[in-house]
């Protein structure tokens, strides 16, 4: 059964940077899992490039070798021609507008109320374009804008295929929370996906140690000695666990993977 996940910019960047000895990123063993067909925005690649050279580079060469389909808003809009005709500029702004609620319910409003006001009835796919890449300038970086397009992506892809999207992203509750607010979507956080190597890649615990050593020392440089999750109950509460336990127990089978990418200790 074919799976389609779509990458967000957090879960590329941080999963590049984890390594086992022989540099052998952890990206490379995700593109590995069976059956995936991966996604992203091409907005992603513009992102990336402010958090190191190597990373962009990575994505541009799977790109190229068509191992991940990155799409343009251009290309989401020829997309949408198909399904929705003369209404696809108005189904990607109200995708738009949904994608921004996701973060914030003033968010569209703040940075695309324009679109909001545009004439439908008259305007070219090309002038909505320009007028969509002017705000999109404005509002500018670390605002969140590869995730909201992210999350048009999403839709989109929910459309066209008609099937669950996967959405791989990082283990920060607001992405992952974020991601779940769309119908049929499961996301894949940077821990839990170590589950899912150990499920559908047959990982070890041997397998997977290199990469876990080299997560742990990621996250001790930013101070963070554990990982949030829920207790084997009813109650939805959250326990903090040293990021090593939590790892290694995924391999002992301890937790169920939750909709939303958080790890649940089995009853």
């Amino acid at each position: 059964m074919k799976r389609y996940a779509l990458l967000n910019t957090d879960f590329i960047s941080k999963t590049h940077s984890v390594q086992d000895d022989g540099g052998n990123h952890l990206i490379d063993r995700v593109m590995e899992l069976p059956g995936y067909e991966f996604f992203c925005h091409a907005q992603i690649v513009t992102e990336l490039n402010r958090y190191n050279a190597d990373t962009p580079i990575w994505l541009s060469e799977k790109i190229g070798a068509q191992k991940i389909k990155s799409y343009t808003d251009q290309e989401i809009l020829e997309s949408l021609s198909l399904v929705r005709g003369p209404l696809a500029c108005a189904t990607y702004t109200q995708m738009l507008k949904l994608a921004c609620d996701a973060f914030s319910k003033d968010y569209f409003s703040e940075h695309y109320r324009a679109l909001e006001e545009a004439d439908y009835t008259v305007i070219s796919r090309e002038d909505y374009l320009k007028e969509l890449e002017r705000l999109d300038i404005e509002v500018g970086k670390k605002n969140n804008l590869g995730e909201i397009k992210s999350f048009v992506l999403l839709q989109v892809l929910s459309v066209m295929l008609g099937e669950q999207i996967y959405v791989f992203c990082s283990d920060d509750k607001n992405a992952r929370n974020g991601a779940t607010n769309f119908e049929d979507v499961r996301c894949i956080s940077l821990v839990s996906v170590f589950s899912r190597l150990k499920e559908e890649s047959n990982w070890t615990l041997a397998d997977a140690e290199p990469y876990i050593e080299s997560l742990i020392a990621f996250y001790q440089d930013h101070h963070q000695t554990t990982f949030r999750v829920m207790e084997a109950s009813e109650v939805r509460r959250l326990q903090r666990i040293p990021c090593r336990q939590v790892l290694q127990e995924i391999f002992d089978g301890k937790f169920i993977e939750l909709k939303n990418g958080m790890l649940r200790y089995k009853q």
